[in-house]
């Protein structure tokens, strides 16, 4: 690893390398990092960015956008010697990004990032998973049973699982085209895909991100299937050189020719797969089972770890590209600047021997093999200790090429805390919204999409949109979670519903979601916390049977930020809710008149009523009103529901209007 950067003609001035400890960062990489936090304040609304000193600065310049918006604009420019910024243009429940420039005196600039936000509302209707599982374990019914609680806990989170089962012998071509199929079903909010499994792997390229000429050839690659519309060919690159055959590239052999994605992918995506590792005596299902199980325990805080990070640069320490700048830029905002040990890898105590020396992130570099890491440890180390670490980087020549016998860049997920990982350094990750509570799939495509909007120092030119960029691990993972509430009733009363649960301490409130059984959709009931351990649902638009998702809520202050940080939800567990939009009341007292009527209405009745919806025939209130009289003239011709809210029930007319 460490000739590519000599061969690319990458050499850096020696005073660099001898000054940088004089700014009294910790390492090289820590050198070429900004690391950025914020503190925030409701009123007025502010939002105060914090970095060290930089003794080698010119000035600073602070930028800001959108969360997801494609272009910066520049806040101001610093003198030298500033290490804070107050943007007091920062509206409460808006997402910002941050970038902060050095502009340098000396050697190099470098860059800082952020996404911050002021008590962020949570509102977690995330979108359709698409699961792809390898099926060679589905007749196991503890197998499926893990499965099915996979799914469940992506559904309490606020994902809508559609699942789809293949063959680990299946051309890629065909897993790709049942992932299009899934994925054409709506288009709009299919985001994220799950590979569970030994699910075929697509293999793409001719280059060598590692450096390595004998390493030159086709690299595992599941961008391809999260790129549903991109051109991935399968005709120019002819290249036989690497030592290892699984990257031999030749004409139609099913191996791809793009070392770069060639569109913006439409999907996150991640892979847990843990075949092909005899080192850890264990068979592929039981490794399987394993993650699967402590993945629901730590999105139902079972798992508990300190919000610390743990670098180890290996034999990395004077790299000119810096690799461990993936750790301190991304864990400064994620866990705090304060709170980043460096230290060895794999002298961590497990979760297993003390909570105490845990960590919630880990970042380590050093050059490398398939199995193993210089200064890091190997494959057998990981086969033999319990790491604490959840959320885990790891780069080094080789096993950046994953589908291997005994891959280092899989094994973490065979034992201990960690849930994901990923070859990080060519390019850098961004992992700077998991601060404020996004999933790291959104990280995982950002990365993958991201050409120059997120820089990081002055040689990022290197592999941006790279074939190699893969996460290992269950992307719709986020940074923390807490409690949920249990034991959720309901009594239904058909277009009133009455929710009650056991509630959780330390928390804000709840919030309540509902979906239709025929539907994708979260819909969030209530405006604000409730805070109370009921609630009544009196807004049911239209029949069906529907299902109500609780959450605890509790707001996280992080070195980001603040937001409303969710727990899964507790799902209605009594019999399937079913309400009808039908008439419900044929007391001649009570009429709408005239009916049919060409858009004027009046309510006749002789009884006091507080306010009424009025829905279309697909149940979507289009009116609410309160007078006698309702006008719904612009609206088209056809049926239409009043639903007349009286002191103690809703009465439910139906009207037709016409010309």
């Amino acid at each position: 690893m460490k000739y590519f950067s000599v061969q690319l003609g990458i050499a850096f001035s020696l005073l660099l390398l001898i000054t940088f400890n004089s700014n009294a960062q910790i390492t090289y990489a820590d050198s070429l990092s900004i690391q950025l936090e914020a503190t925030v304040v409701s009123s007025p609304a502010s939002i105060t960015l914090t970095w060290p000193a930089d003794g080698h600065a010119s000035n600073f310049k602070i930028y800001r956008k959108l969360k997801t918006g494609a272009t910066w604009t520049l806040l101001t420019t610093t003198t030298n010697t500033a290490t804070q910024y107050i943007d007091a243009t920062a509206i409460a429940n808006v997402l910002y990004d941050y970038k902060i420039y050095m502009t340098p005196a000396l050697g190099l600039g470098k860059f800082g990032y952020l996404s911050s936000g002021i008590n962020v509302i949570a509102n977690s209707n995330r979108g359709i998973a698409i699961v792809v599982i390898e099926n060679s374990f589905i007749s196991n019914t503890v197998f499926q049973t893990a499965i099915n609680l996979l799914l469940t806990d992506l559904e309490n989170d606020g994902w809508y699982p559609k699942a789809v089962y293949v063959n680990k012998t299946d051309a890629v071509t065909s897993v790709k085209s049942q992932i299009v199929l899934k994925y054409n079903e709506d288009v709009t909010n299919t985001k994220l895909l799950l590979l569970l499994g030994n699910v075929p792997v697509p293999y793409s390229g001719f280059n060598n991100p590692d450096g390595h000429t004998d390493h030159r050839g086709a690299w595992p690659t599941d961008a391809y299937y999260a790129d549903i519309n991109g051109a991935w060919t399968d005709a120019t690159v002819n290249d036989v050189t690497s030592a290892n055959s699984k990257n031999h590239n030749i004409p139609g052999d099913g191996k791809y020719d793009q070392d770069q994605i060639p569109s913006l992918v439409e999907l996150q995506v991640g892979r847990i797969d843990l075949s092909n590792l005899p080192i850890t005596t264990k068979t592929e299902e039981q490794l399987l089972l394993n993650y699967l199980n402590k993945l629901h325990r730590f999105k139902t805080k079972q798992i508990i770890v300190q919000e610390r990070a743990l670098i180890d640069e290996g034999d990395f320490t004077t790299m000119t590209e810096g690799f461990a700048q993936n750790g301190f830029i991304n864990f400064s905002g994620l866990v705090g600047r304060t709170n980043i040990v460096v230290n060895d890898y794999f002298t961590q105590l497990s979760y297993n021997t003390s909570t105490s020396g845990t960590y919630l992130w880990s970042f380590g570099c050093g050059g490398g093999t398939y199995t193993g890491s210089n200064g890091i440890g190997t494959s057998s180390n990981f086969a033999s200790d319990s790491l604490s670490s959840v959320f885990t980087m790891l780069f080094g020549s080789y096993y950046g090429d994953w589908d291997n016998q005994n891959a280092f860049l899989r094994m973490p997920l065979t034992q201990g805390n960690t849930l994901t990982n990923a070859w990080a350094g060519r390019p850098n990750w961004h992992f700077y919204h998991m601060a404020m509570g996004e999933n790291i799939g959104y990280s995982e495509k950002l990365t993958q999409n991201n050409s120059s909007l997120y820089q990081t120092n002055s040689i990022y030119g290197f592999f941006p949109q790279v074939k190699s960029i893969n996460l290992m691990g269950d992307p719709s993972l986020r940074n923390s979670y807490i409690l949920a509430p249990t034991n959720l009733n309901i009594v239904a009363g058909g277009v009133t519903n009455s929710l009650s649960w056991t509630g959780v301490p330390l928390v804000d409130g709840y919030n309540i979601y509902r979906r239709y059984s025929t539907s994708t959709v979260f819909v969030k009931l209530n405006t604000s916390l409730v805070t109370a351990t009921t609630y009544t649902d009196n807004t049911m638009p239209t029949g069906g049977t529907v299902y109500y998702y609780v959450k605890s809520v509790k707001k996280k202050i992080s070195p980001s930020g603040s937001f409303d940080n969710e727990s899964l939800g507790i799902k209605s567990s009594a019999a399937l809710v079913t309400v009808s939009v039908t008439e419900n009341n044929s007391d001649l007292s009570f009429a709408i008149s005239p009916n049919p009527s060409n858009g004027i209405f009046n309510i006749v009745t002789t009884q006091a009523f507080y306010n009424y919806d009025i829905c279309d025939n697909l149940g979507r209130i289009i009116f609410t009103g309160t007078s006698s009289q309702f006008d719904i003239n612009s609206y088209a011709n056809g049926v239409y529901y009043v639903k007349i809210k009286l002191k103690n029930e809703i009465v439910i007319k139906k009207i037709i209007k016409n010309n």
